[in-house]
């Protein structure tokens, strides 16, 4: 099978036609309509200074098409607040399997990432932080994302060793009653990287949550309602970080939630 698609060349002004020899199973991918994710990449790169909008651009009009129709299906890319010099997408597949096909497919064997990559590559300092993770149920749907427009929070919470599952209790039970949009859960996925041309992180007591907010402000008030349930949680946690994501203009997160 043969699967045909525009991308646009350099300035804009000419477009190339990429014809793609797809086998059944890849094809089979393109036609789902609503796949189970059960693996995701959180992709947060440090880019050169002043080049983030050039960059955003840059992806979004070469490298999220090109990614789907291969099965490395991409439903989100996102400013950071606080941090001109970084730019965070989401990359999903079916499972561990599918990232492999996929990753050969789109870096060793494709004419886009041949023809676009190093103009990308170009403008970035650092593309190794990312982090590999699986729902904490059997699988995802992305329609399943966080539902309220506005922003994107991630919450990583490194657990004591041996204590992830016991956080996650405490988790559930106090701290995600007091939000308003349901988060989705998320761990490490453990399997050994199989493509380590791509470095990714893996942290058996990792435990990430991302939930949708529709401001800075609300988000702040959840914190303050939040915090008694919080300070129950701190004897099992080593070390947490944060993160503020605003959707960009051409994100899939925005399409998603039209939908709902």
């Amino acid at each position: 099978m043969e699967l045909a698609y525009d991308v646009p060349t350099r300035g804009h002004r000419l477009r190339q036609r990429y014809i793609i020899s797809c086998n059944n199973l890849i094809a089979d991918k393109v036609m789902k309509a609503n796949p189970q994710l059960k693996v995701i990449e959180l992709r947060n790169y440090l880019l050169k200074p002043g080049m983030r909008e050039r960059f955003t651009d840059y992806f979004e009009d070469r490298f999220i098409e090109s990614q789907d129709i291969l099965g490395g299906y991409v439903f989100g890319q996102f400013r950071i607040q606080g941090e001109d010099d970084k730019f965070l997408w989401i990359r999903g597949f079916e499972d561990m399997d599918s990232r492999l096909e996929f990753l050969r497919a789109f870096y060793e064997q494709g004419q886009v990432w041949k023809e676009f990559g190093p103009g990308a590559n170009e403008m970035m300092l650092d593309s190794d932080n990312v982090y590999l993770l699986r729902p904490l149920r059997e699988s995802f749907d992305p329609y399943e994302f966080p539902r309220q427009r506005g922003i994107i929070v991630i919450e990583s919470y490194f657990a004591n060793p041996n204590q992830r599952d016991q956080l996650t209790d405490l988790f559930r039970a106090n701290y995600a009653s007091f939000l308003k949009s349901k988060p989705t859960f998320w761990i490490s996925e453990m399997t050994a990287n199989d493509f380590p041309r791509l470095p990714v992180i893996q942290d058996q007591n990792l435990l990430v949550s991302i939930t949708s907010y529709a401001d800075e402000s609300e988000y702040q008030t959840q914190l303050r309602l939040s915090a008694a349930s919080q300070e129950s949680m701190r004897r099992l946690i080593a070390n947490e970080s944060s993160l503020i994501l605003y959707p960009t203009p051409k994100s899939r997160i925005r399409d998603l939630q039209r939908l709902w």
